[in-house]
This record gives C-alpha cells, sequence and structure tokens, in this order.
C-alpha cells in the first residue's frame, strides 16, 4: 500500500521539532528523573531514553542500506538476534557513561537519522529497509520514527503526570501515520470474518479500510457509506492504538464512539486496539 509521499516527507519537520523538544527536557530534567519508572514494565526513564538514542542510530543506517537498494541489517549484524544484541550493548554503554552521555547519544543519534531523512526523494519512499518484521517501505520509517518519540515521551511522563496525554504540538502529525500502523495491524493481526467497510475518524481527520477476506485497501477520504465508524479524540484515538489506553473505559467516558454495525466495530476496535 503506497501512501501520500508528500505527507510522508512532510512529517520530517515534526520529527526535528519533537527531537528537539524532547532533548531540551531531558537536559532540565533532575538526576532523581533518570531513576523514575515509567509505563512500560522493567524500564526506568533512562532505559527509555536509551531505547529512542539506539533507535536514531538504527534508523539512519537500515534507511541508507534501503535507499540504496540494499537491504540490510545494522551494525554489520548477520541475523535479528545480532541486530538486538549489538542495539543492547550500545544502550548499556550509553547508560553507563552517565546522564550527559544519554542526552548526547539521543541528540547524535537523532542528527544522524535528520541528515538521511532531509536528503530523501519521493521516488524513494517505496524502496523498502530492514526490520525485524520484515521489509518495510522506507517512507514508512518515517512515521515509525515520530510514533516512537511521542509514544515514549508519554511513556516518560505517564506514572508521574495526573492524566498524562500526548504532546499537542504533534497530534496533528500523528493522525496522517496512524492509517499506516492501522493497515500493518490489520494485515499482520488477520481479517478473517471482517468483510466490510469501516471508516476512522478524529476530528476532521478520517479514513477507511474495505476488507475483503484477507485484502485490504485504504482510502482517504472515506467513502460515502460504511458499514460501521469508529470515531475517538485524536489522543484517544493514538493511545489505543499503540496499546497505551483500553476500550471499555474509553467507551465508557465517551471518548471512544462506535456507529453503524457495533459488531463489526467492535471488531474492529479488537483488531486495532490490543493493550501492550
Amino acid at each position: 500500500m503506497t501512501f501520500n509521499p508528500q505527507t510522508q516527507l512532510g512529517n520530517i519537520a515534526a520529527v526535528a521539532s519533537e527531537t528537539a523538544r524532547m532533548a531540551e527536557a531531558f537536559r532540565r530534567w533532575p538526576v532523581a528523573y533518570w531513576q523514575r519508572p515509567t509505563y512500560c514494565p522493567g524500564w526506568l526513564a533512562a532505559d527509555a531514553v536509551a531505547h529512542l538514542a539506539t533507535a536514531g542510530d538504527f534508523y539512519a543506517q537500515v534507511i541508507a542500506a534501503g535507499r540504496r537498494g540494499a537491504p540490510e541489517l545494522p551494525w554489520g549484524a548477520r541475523d535479528a538476534a545480532g541486530a538486538r544484541a549489538a542495539r543492547a550493548e550500545a544502550g548499556k554503554q550509553l547508560m553507563a557513561a552517565g546522564t550527559a552521555a544519554l542526552v548526547a547519544g539521543f541528540e547524535q543519534g537523532a542528527a544522524k537519522l535528520q541528515e538521511v531523512l532531509t536528503s530523501l526523494r519521493p521516488d524513494e519512499l517505496s524502496k523498502v529497509a530492514w526490520h525485524p518484521r520484515g521489509l518495510t517501505p522506507i517512507g514508512n520509517w518515517i512515521g515509525m520514527r515520530l510514533n516512537e518519540l511521542v509514544i515514549h515521551d508519554w511513556d516518560i511522563r505517564q506514572p508521574h503526570e495526573a492524566n498524562a496525554g500526548l504532546a499537542p504540538t504533534v497530534l496533528a502529525a500523528m493522525l496522517t501515520v496512524l492509517p499506516e500502523f492501522h493497515l500493518q495491524f490489520l494485515e499482520r493481526r488477520g481479517t478473517d470474518g471482517m468483510d466490510g467497510v469501516y471508516g476512522i475518524q478524529a476530528g476532521l481527520a478520517s479514513w477507511a479500510f474495505t476488507i475483503r477476506g484477507t485484502a485490504v485497501s485504504y482510502a482517504a477520504p472515506p467513502p460515502a457509506r460504511c458499514d460501521a465508524w469508529v470515531s475517538a479524540d485524536a489522543d484517544s484515538l493514538i493511545l489505543l492504538s499503540m496499546g497505551r489506553a483500553d476500550v471499555a473505559a474509553k467507551r465508557q467516558s465517551g471518548a471512544l464512539t462506535i456507529t453503524g454495525n457495533a459488531a463489526q466495530g467492535q471488531q474492529l476496535c479488537a483488531t486495532l486496539f490490543r493493550s501492550l
């Protein structure tokens, strides 16, 4: 499925601005913040920042290889296990070097990635880069990085902020990325018994998926008639999609609504929205 390349390229600026915002926040953290627990089980804030730092380097390497037409694993690894081990070791070294090194590592990894992203051409976005789940179009990696920044920022803050929300400055960009994730989820998780047309809406943003057996097609704007509609505010839809919110709780609060065929809408929610 090819998404709009201009929209994907437009999100490179959102990646840069979110990176800068987060780096500034990290530099202001008191020492104690680095050892605070996050939403992710077993991760302290330092672990989350190390993950984001090594991801910048990881993304830069695989995208650069993919655009050359020769997808390869990062860090010279021979298999996925080797890539995971190399990334884990890089993160361990950053954390051992102290908090200043962690911030520097985050900024340096992000700078490498930003240099690659800003040089991408529209015709290169359909090329593929290596990912543990399979070869992935380069255009999708832009949204993957934005999502990683936005969600892990929330993960870090959520246990310590009442009613923590996503950074409001990136909600609009994230809504352009969500269809890419939703398509991946539907194709990977299976669509047996889901034939129909499903509309998804958050504010003024809306799109739809038509499902016929295992074939899933994307449309934006959605067709005039959908069998079921799933609607939510942007913050709720993103958190639900990334396994950070509960469907039942969002429906009870009114933040998530299903109209049209309720059974089909519920099945779509069960497929797209799965807890971490």
